[in-house]
């Protein structure tokens, strides 16, 4: 196969309208709408880089890819993780999350998002994926589970535990989990000690060129508010990762909040583990309640052209605030180069969809190349 490189310009989506109209008409999405690009141009503070459709195409080899699929308000991260001689035998399909089910008012189909979003950039129906790992018992991480399990096959499913009592979580990993039997795979739940034996252990989960650790994934809420969780508790169990390769790291935080992020901070300090990344994907949809600045300094000590944040989020409002906030944004900038933070949200006034309805255009992939040049751009 051969190696050709994305080269996404380091100018601002709002400068790049051709090549944007040219890669959205190209692209069949679940949402089949074209945006109007010819309002799309007030400066986001979240726009960046693009890269094409054609550009997709390919899959070169010693290459980490990480997909951030436009879900809407929700999380849905597809990994191609590296490799030399064959990507069939080599390469790892890994989906962290699948997006809400669109059966809650506001919310957008995440489950048939994914499966289309896949199928687009090179799966197949029936193909396998490695892993499903569900990272917390909310709606928008898990309501696409039974679109993914039956348009896929799942070697392994893997969740913190913990259901925060809710029914339709606990329906859906059952579903799950009866279809990665059904396929005689493995079921990790707890994560913990089901896929490794204690936090901050290494896992080959991500296969063997990607070396990976578990930061966090509880059984129970730290607060342990066992009987009546809030959203804070069931959040802060979520599973979360660090992905090293070719001397870069990843960060996938799930819905981690500012409770556990002091913890990693902590345990980062004492020299356990090491928050040092070039690639976050920020907590809480880029809430508040996540990405302080304590813990970002850890991350990013220091400017670089390889230093990204991804926001997985979307119009739906939370007590009259929508996501990301001004807040986090403002935290994320001050340790970012420009335009190095990207939201599946589109935050440019003329470009806003209506809740529920946003989805399928603000696709995010981010590519870690074997000599450690990171490249990240909105994928139409």
């Amino acid at each position: 196969m051969a190696h050709r490189h994305l080269q996404p310009t380091s100018l601002p989506r709002r400068l790049l309208l051709p090549a944007l109209l040219a890669a959205s008409a190209s692209t069949r999405c679940v949402d089949t709408s074209i945006p109007d690009l010819s309002n799309f141009g007030t400066g986001g503070r979240t726009d960046g880089p693009f890269c094409s459709p054609e550009d997709m195409a390919e899959f070169p080899a010693e290459e980490l890819r990480l997909h951030f699929i436009d879900v809407g308000q929700g999380d849905a991260i597809w990994i191609q993780t590296p490799w030399y001689e064959s990507e069939l035998l080599e390469s790892k399909n890994i989906l962290i999350d699948a997006g809400p089910s669109g059966n809650v008012p506001g919310t957008s189909p995440g489950g048939a998002v994914v499966v289309d979003y896949l199928l687009r950039n090179g799966l197949d129906l029936g193909e396998r994926l490695d892993a499903l790992v569900i990272t917390h018992a909310h709606e928008d991480h898990y309501g696409g589970l039974e679109d993914i399990v039956s348009s896929f096959e799942v070697a392994r499913y893997i969740d913190p535990g913990f259901d925060g009592g809710s029914s339709g979580f606990v329906q859906a990993r059952s579903v799950a989990t009866a279809e990665v039997q059904r396929l005689s795979g493995q079921v990790s739940v707890p994560a913990v000690p089901g896929l490794v034996p204690q936090l901050f252990a290494s896992t080959l989960l991500f296969g063997e060129f990607v070396q990976a650790e578990v930061l966090w994934a509880a059984e129970a809420p730290p607060s342990g508010n066992i009987s009546s969780p809030s959203g804070t508790d069931i959040n802060n169990t979520s599973v979360a990762f660090s992905l090293q390769w070719a001397n870069r790291q990843v960060l996938l935080l799930g819905d981690l909040e500012q409770e556990v992020e002091a913890q990693l901070v902590a345990a980062h300090d004492r020299g356990e583990i090491n928050l040092t990344s070039s690639v976050i994907k920020a907590g809480h949809h880029g809430s508040s309640s996540s990405s302080t600045p304590s813990f970002l300094s850890r991350i990013f000590p220091q400017k670089s052209a390889d230093n990204w944040a991804i926001i997985s989020s979307g119009r739906r409002s939370f007590s009259g605030v929508t996501l990301p906030t001004e807040d986090t944004l403002t935290n994320l900038a001050a340790v970012l180069m420009p335009f190095h933070i990207l939201s599946t949200e589109n935050l440019d006034g003329p470009m806003q969809k209506a809740p529920g309805t946003e989805h399928g255009d603000d696709h995010i992939l981010v590519r870690i190349n074997s000599d450690g040049r990171v490249e990240a751009c909105y994928a139409f």
